[in-house]
Protein backbone atom coordinates (compact mmCIF):
# COMPACT_ATOMS: atom_id res chain seq x y z
CA UNK A 1 0.00 0.00 0.00
CA UNK A 2 1.65 3.29 -1.04
CA UNK A 3 1.65 6.08 1.63
CA UNK A 4 -1.81 8.04 0.74
CA UNK A 5 -2.63 10.41 3.84
CA UNK A 6 -6.40 10.09 3.65
CA UNK A 7 -6.91 6.85 2.85
CA UNK A 8 -5.02 5.76 5.84
CA UNK A 9 -6.63 8.27 8.14
CA UNK A 10 -9.84 6.62 7.00
CA UNK A 11 -8.63 3.36 7.55
CA UNK A 12 -7.39 4.49 10.65
CA UNK A 13 -10.42 6.10 11.67
CA UNK A 14 -12.81 2.61 11.19
CA UNK A 15 -10.13 0.05 12.48
CA UNK A 16 -9.08 -1.77 9.35
CA UNK A 17 -5.46 -1.78 9.97
CA UNK A 18 -4.16 -4.66 12.00
CA UNK A 19 -1.42 -4.14 14.23
CA UNK A 20 0.20 -6.62 11.99
CA UNK A 21 0.06 -4.35 9.65
CA UNK A 22 1.72 -1.36 11.23
CA UNK A 23 4.94 -1.99 10.75
CA UNK A 24 4.35 -2.04 7.09
CA UNK A 25 2.71 1.44 7.46
CA UNK A 26 5.77 3.00 9.25
CA UNK A 27 7.84 1.53 6.43
CA UNK A 28 5.57 3.01 3.60
CA UNK A 29 5.95 6.13 5.46
CA UNK A 30 9.45 6.32 5.59
CA UNK A 31 9.50 5.81 1.83
CA UNK A 32 7.52 8.30 1.19
CA UNK A 33 10.03 10.50 2.96
CA UNK A 34 8.40 11.00 5.90
CA UNK A 35 10.70 10.07 9.31
CA UNK A 36 10.83 10.57 13.05
CA UNK A 37 11.93 8.23 16.31
CA UNK A 38 8.14 7.04 16.75
CA UNK A 39 8.00 6.11 12.96
CA UNK A 40 10.59 4.02 13.23
CA UNK A 41 10.04 2.79 16.15
CA UNK A 42 6.73 1.40 14.62
CA UNK A 43 8.31 0.35 11.74
CA UNK A 44 11.10 -2.15 13.62
CA UNK A 45 8.47 -3.30 15.89
CA UNK A 46 7.83 -7.46 15.07
CA UNK A 47 4.82 -9.27 15.27
CA UNK A 48 3.71 -6.65 17.46
CA UNK A 49 0.82 -7.07 19.28
CA UNK A 50 -2.30 -3.80 19.90
CA UNK A 51 -0.39 -3.07 23.23
CA UNK A 52 2.45 -2.24 21.50
CA UNK A 53 1.27 -0.53 18.70
CA UNK A 54 -0.65 2.04 21.17
CA UNK A 55 2.21 2.58 22.75
CA UNK A 56 3.84 4.67 19.69
CA UNK A 57 0.72 5.01 16.85
CA UNK A 58 -0.27 7.97 18.49
CA UNK A 59 2.88 9.63 18.18
CA UNK A 60 4.08 7.76 15.14
CA UNK A 61 0.63 9.01 13.37
CA UNK A 62 1.58 12.69 14.40
CA UNK A 63 4.98 11.99 12.83
CA UNK A 64 3.15 11.39 9.62
CA UNK A 65 1.12 13.83 9.70
CA UNK A 66 -2.07 12.43 10.16
CA UNK A 67 -5.23 13.22 11.64
CA UNK A 68 -8.40 11.50 12.88
CA UNK A 69 -11.27 11.86 11.26
CA UNK A 70 -14.82 10.64 12.54
CA UNK A 71 -16.54 7.38 11.30
CA UNK A 72 -18.80 9.04 8.53
CA UNK A 73 -16.26 10.67 6.98
CA UNK A 74 -13.67 8.02 6.92
CA UNK A 75 -16.61 5.45 5.37
CA UNK A 76 -17.24 8.68 2.85
CA UNK A 77 -13.59 8.37 1.55
CA UNK A 78 -13.04 4.51 1.41
CA UNK A 79 -16.52 4.12 -0.52
CA UNK A 80 -15.88 6.95 -3.10
CA UNK A 81 -12.33 4.92 -3.65
CA UNK A 82 -14.07 1.72 -3.83
CA UNK A 83 -17.08 3.43 -6.34
CA UNK A 84 -13.97 4.73 -8.32
CA UNK A 85 -11.87 1.69 -8.99
CA UNK A 86 -14.83 -0.54 -9.41
CA UNK A 87 -15.55 2.24 -12.15
CA UNK A 88 -12.31 2.39 -13.44
CA UNK A 89 -11.49 -0.85 -13.95
CA UNK A 90 -14.78 -2.32 -15.65
CA UNK A 91 -15.45 -4.75 -13.15
CA UNK A 92 -19.04 -6.02 -12.62
CA UNK A 93 -20.43 -3.97 -9.92
CA UNK A 94 -23.03 -6.96 -9.63
CA UNK A 95 -20.62 -8.43 -7.68
CA UNK A 96 -19.32 -5.39 -5.54
CA UNK A 97 -23.08 -4.32 -4.13
CA UNK A 98 -21.97 -5.85 -0.79
CA UNK A 99 -18.31 -3.58 -0.56
CA UNK A 100 -20.43 -0.87 0.42
CA UNK A 101 -22.85 -2.34 2.22
CA UNK A 102 -20.34 -3.59 5.02
CA UNK A 103 -18.61 -0.52 4.87
CA UNK A 104 -21.98 1.21 6.01
CA UNK A 105 -22.50 -1.23 8.57
CA UNK A 106 -19.10 -0.89 10.21
CA UNK A 107 -19.24 2.94 9.95
CA UNK A 108 -22.58 2.49 12.08
CA UNK A 109 -24.77 3.53 9.00
CA UNK A 110 -23.67 7.43 8.47
CA UNK A 111 -25.89 8.84 6.16
CA UNK A 112 -23.24 9.71 3.92
CA UNK A 113 -23.34 6.44 2.69
CA UNK A 114 -26.85 5.74 2.58
CA UNK A 115 -26.87 5.96 -1.32
CA UNK A 116 -24.77 3.34 -1.61
CA UNK A 117 -25.13 1.26 1.78
CA UNK A 118 -28.25 0.10 0.50
CA UNK A 119 -27.57 -1.26 -3.47
CA UNK A 120 -27.24 -4.92 -2.28
CA UNK A 121 -30.49 -4.43 -0.91
CA UNK A 122 -32.00 -2.21 -4.07
CA UNK A 123 -30.67 -5.05 -6.19
CA UNK A 124 -32.04 -7.69 -4.45
CA UNK A 125 -35.30 -6.25 -5.26
CA UNK A 126 -34.75 -5.15 -8.53
CA UNK A 127 -33.94 -8.80 -9.72
CA UNK A 128 -37.70 -9.90 -9.01
CA UNK A 129 -38.30 -8.13 -12.20
CA UNK A 130 -35.32 -7.01 -13.87
CA UNK A 131 -32.48 -8.11 -15.70
CA UNK A 132 -29.05 -8.31 -14.52
CA UNK A 133 -28.03 -6.06 -17.70
CA UNK A 134 -30.42 -3.32 -16.70
CA UNK A 135 -29.23 -3.31 -12.66
CA UNK A 136 -25.80 -3.01 -13.76
CA UNK A 137 -26.42 -0.01 -15.85
CA UNK A 138 -28.33 1.40 -12.80
CA UNK A 139 -25.60 0.61 -10.24
CA UNK A 140 -22.89 2.50 -12.87
CA UNK A 141 -25.21 5.68 -12.63
CA UNK A 142 -25.59 5.22 -9.03
CA UNK A 143 -21.70 4.98 -8.12
CA UNK A 144 -21.32 7.68 -10.66
CA UNK A 145 -23.68 9.82 -8.92
CA UNK A 146 -21.95 8.89 -5.69
CA UNK A 147 -18.59 9.33 -6.81
CA UNK A 148 -19.51 13.09 -8.61
CA UNK A 149 -21.18 13.93 -5.25
CA UNK A 150 -19.20 16.96 -2.87
CA UNK A 151 -18.92 15.94 0.70
CA UNK A 152 -21.02 18.01 3.14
Amino acid sequence: MAFEREIIEARLALDLIPSSDMPKLAWDAMEAGLGGKYIRRLGALDSPTYFQVMEVLPQATQEMGLVKIDRGQAALRLAKRRAKEILESGEDPLRHTRDFERLWIDAGYPKELTAVGTLDDEVYIARGNQSDAKIREWIVRQLLDFVRTKPA
